[in-house]
């Protein structure tokens, strides 16, 4: 068909940009033809880098005032103090001296919402429970003013060095790391008053960061996801304190991932979905013919075209 730039068809704008094309029939299904448009065209844009100010390290201000100093220009991020957008920079922003002694690290914006929403307190145990490269790790510590204890558990050798470094970089003493699968987690001997599971997904949230996400999971790749990520809620909520609370969340926009992991798991574990605000839009309540636990509408997807920011799913539960 003929078109023009707002009459373009979305599975020809989809095959141009090398989506597969059961990724646009769902995009479509999710948000309809004309917001999966709009998030293509999103997806081809370079997302501006965004950090996060470290007060371990240096009060905001005093870090805000010596990167002006430098020329670099910012603006705040509305509702997280400690989100900047770096605006202009004709310095490498991951090499200043401040980067190097750990008054900020290179973080998206929609990535500091999940720990902000786990909302943990001095004096509590947490789980941090796939917490490489450390950027919610560190994020938590910060939250806590470094005291309670932070538990980050990490399955790769060489993760676990990059978490350290990152610990260390920005200041952070009330975390010890642990090399282990998660799917191990209760062998610790722990109970968690709040967890953070950050669990490894697909990725399509990230296509504007990673263009490869366009053509390189199938959908047996999302059902194997999904089989391994309820496995890990289920071991994380063994953990769990009574009472205690845990966020899940996900950089991928697909059902099989967030909706459909937390109605499974709900049904068979005693948690129970609480609100955490009017940020993004509520999770799906069904896809093709699967409808999901109806208490769903408390979690929230953040779409990429609509956030500014990485897509993203958060769901916060409370252990009964």
């Amino acid at each position: 068909m003929e078109s023009t730039d707002n009459t373009l068809d979305v599975y020809e704008l989809g095959n141009n940009l090398g989506y597969l094309n059961y990724m646009i029939e769902r995009f479509v299904e999710m948000i309809g033809e004309e917001e999966t448009v709009d998030l293509l065209k999103y997806n081809e844009k370079k997302l501006s880098k965004t950090i996060r100010l470290n007060s371990l390290r240096s009060p905001f201000e005093r870090t805000k005032a010596l990167l002006k100093k430098k020329g670099v220009v910012l603006r705040n991020i509305e509702y997280l103090p400690e989100g900047i957008e770096i605006i202009e920079s004709d310095i490498p922003i991951g090499a200043t001296p401040e980067y190097l002694n750990g008054y900020y690290i290179l973080q998206g914006k929609n990535s500091m919402y999940p720990s902000k929403i786990l909302n943990p307190k001095e004096g509590e145990v947490i789980g941090d429970l796939t917490a490489a490269p450390g950027g919610k790790t560190t994020h938590l510590a910060q939250l806590m003013n470094n005291k309670g204890n932070i538990i980050a558990l990490e399955i790769s050798a060489n993760r676990c060095r990059s978490l350290k470094s990152n610990l260390a970089r920005m200041g952070v003493i009330n975390t010890i790391v642990v090399q282990i699968d998660l799917r191990d987690v209760c062998n610790l001997e722990l109970e968690f008053d709040k967890i953070l599971l950050d669990a490894p997904c697909s990725g399509s949230g990230i296509i504007a960061s990673d263009p490869t996400r366009k053509n390189s999971k199938n959908l047996s790749d999302i059902n194997n996801h999904h089989n391994y990520q309820v496995e890990l809620l289920k071991k994380s909520v063994k953990a769990l304190k009574e009472k205690g609370e845990i966020v899940y969340c996900t950089c991928s926009l697909e059902p099989e991932e967030n909706e459909q992991v937390i109605s499974e798991v709900i049904k068979e574990s005693n948690l129970k979905l609480v609100e955490i605000g009017k940020l993004g839009e509520p999770a799906l309540e069904q896809f093709l013919d699967q409808k999901f636990h109806p208490d769903l509408i408390k979690a929230r997807r953040l779409y990429p075209h609509k956030t500014s920011g990485e897509g993203f799913f958060i769901a916060k539960m409370v252990k009964k």
